[in-house]
């Protein structure tokens, strides 16, 4: 083994790693960076406040760093809290932001520093706004400000990187990815036993999704359209998998949408899921068209449990539910980041083509496709507006 093969051996579990330095101006916001890491995926591996003798030393580095991003109208102030925080699955990209002008190790870092950045300045003027957070770009920068800044942790860090990068190693050998935004967990199909399934591997400190998505299983074993588990790991599910044929039965489809309605029946099915989970004091926080696939012959499917959680009490109607509604405010469980806006006009509507109050209830399904057909209207308006009246004419030239 080579110097630099040793070197690079020695130094593999920085990959990940992420340095957050918090001006002044920031540590207001500091529970809101935790938060934002945890819903990105990153664990906090180390969180202290810089020493006052550190500081100014620290701001003259930054500053040197800082003129090649450009500067902002008002200082942040002196750097005066430490994150290090690590990622097991990060996310390289060639970037030309003015954060990161070179190469950065994980784009992550820059939508978590973009989102803290915007919620301190959301009410300043242009002129007042300031760079709350800074942060380091690649494992050379992060090892370097560990070596300054904290250098009696860094084994322990290692230690725990380590551990964390172990654990969300699949347990099976993976056919294809199919992962999406890998915030909490990354999707997998592997050849199980001999059996093609659906892994799906959480990141450490996210357990209690896999639980939720057992309790799932629990609590809806008598609903058809629960996917089904085979195994149960420490920091894994393996999930039964299904052919997915839903674009054959969504119709019709209005002109210009990506897609077509669900039929009827599905919506009706949708419906008796919530209700079942609603009746045992449970929420399907985050239940949306993606998380519905059809397989032509074990029928509707549901696929995604992570978010559900106990509601307020134990409830006979569909109303209010929290698949459909708005998350009222009170709630102080996890929610993903569009939660507490209500959903259904946004991610429902354009696949029932009905009115919410028109799903809270049984109804003649010819009445329901009344409605739809004119829903239709709509849809397609929205459609047109999405593409745009050029690509309209162009087609029409073409």
């Amino acid at each position: 083994m080579t110097n630099r093969q040793w070197n690079d051996n020695q130094q593999a579990w920085l990959t990940g790693i992420s340095v957050f330095l918090v001006r002044e101006r920031g540590l207001a916001y500091l529970d809101a960076l935790r938060s934002l890491l945890d819903c990105y995926g990153f664990n906090v591996l180390c969180d202290l406040p810089i020493r006052e003798g550190q500081r100014q030393a620290l701001a003259q580095r930054i500053h040197d760093e800082d003129q090649e991003r450009g500067s902002w109208p008002v200082s942040g102030g002196l750097p005066s809290h430490l994150l290090v925080v690590h990622d097991v699955h990060p996310v390289a990209e060639i970037s030309v932001s003015r954060d990161a002008p070179g190469r950065i190790d994980n784009v992550r870092v820059l939508t978590v520093k973009a989102k803290i950045r915007a919620t301190v300045n959301q009410a300043c003027t242009a002129q007042e706004q300031c760079d709350p957070v800074h942060m380091s770009c690649n494992v050379a920068q992060a090892l370097d400000y560990l070596k300054s800044l904290v250098p009696k942790q860094i084994d322990k860090i290692r230690e725990i990187a380590q551990r964390h990068n172990a654990a969300f190693r699949t347990p099976y050998p993976v056919l294809a990815d199919l992962s999406k935004q890998l915030c909490r967990a990354k999707v997998e199909l592997v050849d199980f036993h001999g059996t093609e399934a659906i892994c799906k591997t959480f990141r450490p400190g996210r357990e209690r999704y896999l639980e939720r998505e057992v309790k799932a299983r629990e609590l809806g074993a008598s609903l058809p359209e629960v996917s089904r588990l085979l195994e149960v790991g420490p920091h894994y599910l393996v999930f039964e998998r299904y052919a997915d044929r839903m674009e054959r039965i969504l119709s019709p489809r209005a002109p210009f949408s990506h897609h077509g309605l669900l039929p009827i029946w599905t919506i009706e099915r949708v419906r008796a899921v919530i209700l079942h989970y609603r009746r045992l004091g449970y929420e399907c926080i985050d239940l949306n068209p993606q998380d519905l696939i059809y397989d032509p012959c074990q029928g509707l499917k549901i696929i995604d449990f992570e978010f559900l959680q106990p509601g307020p009490d134990e409830i006979e109607t569909l109303k209010g539910n929290y698949a459909w509604y708005a998350v009222p405010s009170r709630f102080t469980g996890d929610l993903p980041l569009s939660a507490r806006q209500s959903s259904y006009r946004k991610r429902w509507f354009p696949y029932t083509g009905l009115p919410r109050t028109l799903c809270l209830n049984e109804l003649p399904r010819p009445i329901l496709a009344l409605v739809r057909s004119v829903a239709l209207v709509p849809l397609t308006l929205d459609g047109l507006r999405r593409v745009g009246w050029r690509h309209i004419q162009r087609l029409v030239r073409n």
